[in-house]
């Protein structure tokens, strides 16, 4: 019986010897390491990145999926396509009416100059020059109908040489006149009104070129949408469509995150918070890069206490203490990040 007992206070003994062994070599973690190690604030916290949701602008055939999940992507890079035929053939059908407007808009354009330049000639009159050489035609025109004339009276000209002669005579008598006196009002105005006629036929295709030119770019607009492109770098996380499936306006096509500007979530307890300056550049030290050192700069801290943290201390006695939310964005960041890694942010001495 007593060796029994001897035995159980033996066992009893080694297994306490134990436990306060494993006790004190129990392995810390996260702010208590910081606490231990370092006289520096130095706040642990997690890596966040921007997740973007990509949805479709046009609706149709998925015609082609270029990336896969997981992918790395760049900023420009067409990830899906979508069937875009019917638009294509919309935007060769306005190009098309385009053309034709502006062709005969062309057309109109020069009748309005030809107009213009005879309108112009009635409105100046004749140069001395054009009098002389229509007086010349007409006294040329005359002298002939004085010859058949004087022919005629003897019986040496037929009667419709003679009648020949006098309606040349009469062509070149007028036309001498019109060039001597100048044009008519009522010339003037025939002509004014071809030119204003050929004004607004000139507009009426300007507006025809317009309309097309406006359903041309909504079609080219439209034909864009059929291909999605990357917003920025980032890795695509979820494809939501494949290859032939149909799609509508505003479906999810794919998520990504975008990595160019990542960022470090932290809290700081309200007791710390002063040492904390907005706008101020801290070393960061991410776990999955051990031997090397980044910068980020605090560019956000939190009107409103996150949570509240119960410390009962000389300090505070049993009073909460708040932790307020710290955003740190990463400067010059060159190595690939993933959401939810480790940081320690060091806000320098305490």
């Amino acid at each position: 019986m007593k060796r029994r007992k001897i035995a159980l206070l033996l066992a009893l003994t080694i297994t306490t010897g134990l436990f306060a062994g494993c006790t004190k070599n129990v392995a810390l973690t996260g702010d208590k390491i910081v606490k231990q190690q370092s006289d520096h604030l130095i706040v642990q916290g997690d890596i966040e990145t921007k997740e973007i949701n990509i949805n479709s602008k046009a609706a149709g055939k998925i015609t082609a999926i270029k990336v896969a999940e997981g992918d790395t992507i760049k900023n420009g890079q067409v990830l899906i396509t979508i069937d875009n035929s019917s638009l294509v053939a919309k935007e060769a059908q306005s190009k098309a009416q385009i053309d034709a407007a502006t062709e005969q808009m062309k057309a109109a354009q020069a009748a309005k100059s030809s107009a213009q330049a005879q309108l112009q000639k009635a409105q100046n009159g004749a140069r001395p020059e054009e009098i002389d050489e229509a007086k010349s035609q007409y006294d040329l025109a005359k002298s002939t109908y004085d010859r058949i004339n004087a022919l005629y009276s003897k019986g040496y000209a037929a009667k419709e040489d003679l009648d020949k002669a006098q309606t040349s005579m009469d062509v070149a008598q007028n036309q001498y006149n019109v060039v001597k006196d100048g044009a008519r009002p009522e010339d003037i105005a025939a002509l004014q009104a071809q030119v204003n006629q050929a004004d607004a036929t000139i507009q009426g295709y300007q507006a025809q070129i317009k309309q097309a030119e406006g359903g041309q770019d909504e079609v080219q607009s439209y034909i864009a949408d059929t291909t999605i492109t990357a917003p920025s770098d980032g890795i695509v996380n979820q494809l939501n469509v494949e290859v032939g499936e149909l799609v509508s306006t505003g479906m999810p096509l794919l998520v990504m995150t975008n990595t160019t500007a990542p960022w470090v979530e932290c809290n700081i307890k309200e007791t710390d918070l002063s040492k904390v300056k907005l706008n101020e550049e801290v070393p960061v030290k991410i776990s999955a890069y051990p031997n090397q050192k980044f910068k980020g700069k605090i560019v956000r801290i939190n009107k409103d206490a996150d949570f509240a943290v119960k410390r009962a201390t000389n300090d505070n006695g049993e009073f909460d203490i708040l932790s307020y939310g710290v955003k740190v964005e990463l400067i010059d960041m060159n190595k690939p990040l993933h959401a939810g890694m480790t940081t320690f942010v060091d806000f320098g001495k305490k």
